[in-house]
């Protein structure tokens, strides 16, 4: 149905020709955002660490604040004006690189970092089915994905953003209800957290019983989690297909209300799940466990559906940034001969299902918790590309190899760190998105001295 409304080009099969309103924006940003670890991941740490979960929220409300005002207005008039149609093509163009070094960089980080965010929306899918309607796990991650694919392989872009609102408004609807409604059966909000610190005063403590060095790292990276808004690739997507400025100002308060509704709803969850259901081996099944033992049938599926609301969103969207990212920014870059619009877009259809099948492989072997995938992509992604997007935008300091050298460090860094001891006590995302940032302005001055080379093009004249 979507494919009917779009141009027959790229823009219209990655960006729906920049047509979108400020609900389709901000909704579509926020359902991308808070994806299936909102329901799985988040309320399953909440369940084991408590109320210190909330950390999160602050970080995400000033992580929303700097995407949508400082971010998005520049970007969304500079990606119009110079027809950047991803973040990875917005860095070539704005450095004027003809040799396609930063966008083909840009690409395979994002490929690199996305593979394992897919997997874990899949994993969370049959964690999902499997508690819910006890479903075999490995078949209902391969249906989601089977799912997801189908619409998203034929209609674009557009169908993903369309499909994001509806399944915001769903996700919406259950982190108020449910939490409100089980709280009440519980005696209401003074007798919820006294059965809560009753069952372990840790899970009323600010560092979820973490002391010294380990508990302020602890809290530092639940709030450093949300600053890492800017320089993801999904959600940067949103601010370049809005239609105008009155679609990033007006939804700049949706995505705001949007993002306080989701993290204190799912924190609550994780909360709830453990009065009621105190001994789960998984933590991650308490959601959909508390959705099956408590509630009636029709609720669980309208509960069921607003997991896989979230589930979708994300994956739909990250599979066509994924998809972007080799077919349209590293094929179109190193292909020696000028394909047609149609032929580009049966090249995207099939590597949007070769993606799926590798994140399906890779989410069937089980490897890690939800959580820990999306913490782990989430901090690749904001390291490589969120101090060089804001520097990008509001300075013409940095060089082409200024830019090169603070998205291979940034990754770099946060792959490496979270594989050392260090990651008990300071989240990755915090020493390589500060790493980024040295090597950004250390090799831009540089350059800039060896090279002669001045500034690129000024971006001040983008209001």
């Amino acid at each position: 149905m979507a494919e009917r409304f779009i141009t027959k080009s790229e823009a219209g099969y990655y960006l729906g020709d920049r047509s979108f309103g400020p609900v389709a924006t901000a909704i579509s940003s926020g359902a991308t955002d808070t994806s299936g670890w909102i329901f799985i991941g988040a309320a399953g740490y909440s369940y084991v660490a408590g109320i210190s979960t909330m950390w999160m929220l602050p970080g995400f409300v000033l992580g929303y604040l700097l995407n949508w005002f400082v971010v998005a207005p520049k970007l969304r008039r500079y990606g119009q004006e110079n027809d950047c149609l991803s973040l990875a093509d917005f860095f070539e163009k704005r450095f004027k690189d003809k040799s396609h070094l930063l966008k083909i960089t840009a690409s395979v980080i994002i490929v690199i970092f996305f593979v394992a965010y897919m997997a874990s929306q899949l994993t969370a899918a049959g964690k999902a089915l499997n508690s819910i309607v006890s479903l075999n796990f490995n078949i209902g991650l391969i249906l989601c994905a089977a799912f997801v694919l189908g619409y998203a392989v034929f209609g674009g872009y557009r169908s993903v953003v369309w499909t994001d609102v509806v399944q915001g408004f769903i996700m919406m609807g259950v982190l108020v209800i449910f939490p409100i409604y089980m709280i009440i059966q519980l005696g209401g909000w003074n007798s919820f957290f006294l059965k809560v610190a009753n069952i372990d005063p840790i899970l009323v403590s600010p560092a979820g019983g973490s002391v010294g060095a380990i508990g302020f790292g602890a809290i530092v990276g639940l709030v450093a989690f949300g600053l890492g808004e800017p320089g993801q690739p999904h959600i940067v997507q949103r601010f370049l297909s809005a239609k105008d400025d009155k679609s990033i100002r007006q939804g700049t308060m949706i995505a705001m209300f949007w993002v306080i509704i989701v993290m204190t709803g799912s924190n609550l969850l994780g909360l709830i799940g453990r009065v009621m259901i105190p001994n789960l081996e998984d933590a991650e099944y308490v959601f959909p466990q508390l959705t099956s033992e408590i509630m009636p049938p029709v609720i669980s599926g309208i509960v069921l559906g607003a997991i896989f609301a979230a589930i979708q969103s994300t994956f739909s969207s990250q599979v066509m940034v994924a998809t972007q990212a080799i077919a349209s920014d590293i094929f179109k870059s190193v292909a020696k001969k000028q394909l047609t619009d149609k032929q580009y877009l049966t090249i995207s259809r099939i590597t949007m299902l070769t993606l799926g099948v590798v994140a399906t492989i890779i989410s069937l072997m089980n490897i890690q918790a939800v959580f820990t995938l999306v913490l782990y992509a989430w901090a690749g992604l904001a390291a490589a590309f969120g101090p060089l997007l804001i520097l990008s935008l509001y300075t013409n300091y940095v060089t082409k190899w200024g830019a090169f050298s603070g998205m291979l460090t940034g990754a770099s860094v946060a792959i490496i760190w979270i594989n050392t001891p260090y990651v008990a006590y300071i989240y990755e995302l915090i020493p390589a998105a500060l790493a980024s940032l040295i090597a950004i302005l250390i090799v831009s001055k540089w350059t800039a001295v060896r090279t002669d080379e001045k500034t690129y093009d000024s971006i001040e004249h983008v209001n």
